[in-house]
This record gives structure tokens, sequence and C-alpha cells, in this order.
């Protein structure tokens, strides 16, 4: 350990923060994962780390040259919707959304240039509300109902695409929830006419999605995609659903 840090401390300030960070996330892998099927999926694990001198502060804050990268923790994210007897793909990250609670794509299909972006996971979001069921029905909750129908009935995928280069398909399931509601059920009304409700989510929140683990790079000006299909028509309660994908991992961009 003492090696590596003087290893470390002989990099420029801007390699030593990206390398860093990669072992940290390399780390939490390790001590925070959570198993699924032989993968460990990703956890991120925030360290304590030691106080910086006045000297180290300053070059962190300013930038000895325009170009000089830096790093932070990213999550590129495009939402589409999902509607229910159509089987049609949906294709992910190929346009800008005024709304950026459901997409911040910066550009139309790519990076603005320079940005790269080290993909970790990929993760899925389904956001669907909370649906009451009366007592005595006999249907399912339909937020659970639309979840299990695209993962398990119709055998949902996902595939990425970068330069007509396609790596895929992997099952959704792998792709877990980026957070939400952890409550599953609820009864409210009277005893004569009382309902149940209920949310869901994909996975276990937070416990991250399909593991690229750093392997997938997106550079600049290059084109790309996420494209979700099905393996029959989807039959959904609630419709349209609709379906957030978000690319985790690392995004490097100039200072300036």
């Amino acid at each position: 350990m003492k090696r590596l840090r003087e290893g470390l401390g002989t990099l420029p300030l801007g390699w030593r923060a990206a390398l860093t960070f990669a072992l940290l996330l390399a780390v939490s892998y390790v001590l925070g994962g959570h198993a699924l099927g032989g993968v460990t999926m990703a956890m991120i694990i925030i360290p304590w780390s030691p106080a910086l001198d006045r000297d180290q502060l300053e070059a962190a804050a300013n930038p000895m040259y325009a170009t000089q990268p830096e790093v932070v923790p990213w999550q590129l994210y495009d939402t589409q919707s999902i509607t229910t007897a159509v089987n049609a793909p949906a294709v992910y990250f190929q346009t800008i959304n005024a709304d950026k609670t459901l997409s911040n794509m910066e550009g139309p299909g790519q990076l603005p240039d320079p940005q790269y972006l080290v993909v970790h996971y990929v993760a899925a979001d389904f956001l669907i509300a909370p649906q009451s069921t009366a007592v005595g029905a006999t249907t399912n909750n339909a937020a659970v109902d639309d979840i299990e129908n695209i993962l398990k009935t119709v055998r949902g995928t996902f595939e990425f695409n970068m330069s007509n280069k396609r790596y895929g398909p992997f099952s959704l399931t792998m792709c877990h929830a980026t957070g939400g509601t952890t409550g599953s059920l609820y009864g409210v009304g009277t005893l004569a006419a009382a309902v149940s409700g209920g949310v869901a989510n994909n996975g276990i929140p937070g416990s991250g999605g399909f593991p690229f683990s750093g392997a997938l790079v997106i550079p600049p000006k290059i084109g790309f995609d996420v494209t979700v299909r099905m393996g029959a028509a989807p039959t959904l309660p609630v419709s349209p659903l609709s379906l957030r994908i978000s690319l985790v991992g690392a995004l490097y961009r100039r200072v300036l």
C-alpha cells in the first residue's frame, strides 16, 4: 500500500484523481457488491480521504492548462415509453429532451467533444406510480404486473450499440433500479371497501446493474445507443409505461 501511495504521488493531480476513483470503484465491487447469478453488482462506497493542503487545493481548483481533464461520477440517462400490445424496440440516447428529468443528453446520439464516458454499469428504472387493488379483486397489483410482464413474460433484453458494433443482447433483469420507494404493500379504507396498494422496483434499488466494469468507453462524436427489445408484445395494466435507462460510470471532460 505504501508503494502504491508513493507511485500515485508522482502523477499529476488529474491522473491521480482518475486512478483513485477507478480503484475505489473496483474495491466497491468486492466489498460492497450484491451477488446475482455469480456476478458482483456495484454499490458505491464513499471512503474517508486525508485532508488536502493549500497547494493541493489550489492545484485542484485551478487547472494548469485549458484542456486539462477532470473526472466526475456520472449518470447518463434517457427515458422511452413502452405501450401495451405493441412490440417495438425502444431506442435510447438518440434525441435531446427539453425535460431534463427524463434525459440529460447534451447532443443527439453522441457525446460532445472532448467528453469520454467510462461505463461501469447499466441500470433500469420503471417510472410507475403506486397502484391500488381492491380487496377481493382477481387481478394482481398493476405496478408489479407491469414490471414482471416486461422482465419475465416477454423477456425484455437490452443491447448497447456503438459505431455499428453490438454488445448484447443481455437480459433486462440484470439492470437494477437506481433508487425508489422500498415499501411493498399497504392497506387503506374500511373493512368492507378496503384496497391494497403497492410499489415495485426492478431489483434492489441502488444495487447496480449490468456490469461493464469500465471495459466500455464511449468517446466523443461517436454514435451510440441502447436498444430495449421484447420477445412479444407486452400486456400492461398501466400503459404507456416509462422506462429509464442509465449508463453509470466516470465522465472525463475539460475543466474549463
